[in-house]
């Protein structure tokens, strides 16, 4: 039961990382589509979220995910 829960947990967190990657890209490529291209500011700690996500999705993939 425990490890049914556990993995349902690491599923969604995998599910969310994979969004808040996706949002990154979008922001990018937003950024890029406009007349007047701008830099693409990301804060600290978005940055570190952002880095932990595609960690976590590197790893997932190696790994795989189990149900």
């Amino acid at each position: 039961m425990v490890e049914f829960l556990l993995n349902k947990v690491l599923l969604v967190t995998f599910i969310m990382c994979v969004f808040n990657c996706l949002k990154h890209i979008w922001n990018v490529i937003n950024g890029l589509r406009e007349e007047t291209p701008s830099k693409y500011i990301i804060t600290p700690n978005e940055r570190l979220i952002l880095g932990v996500s595609i960690a976590y999705i590197i790893t997932t993939i190696f790994t795989g995910i189990i149900l």
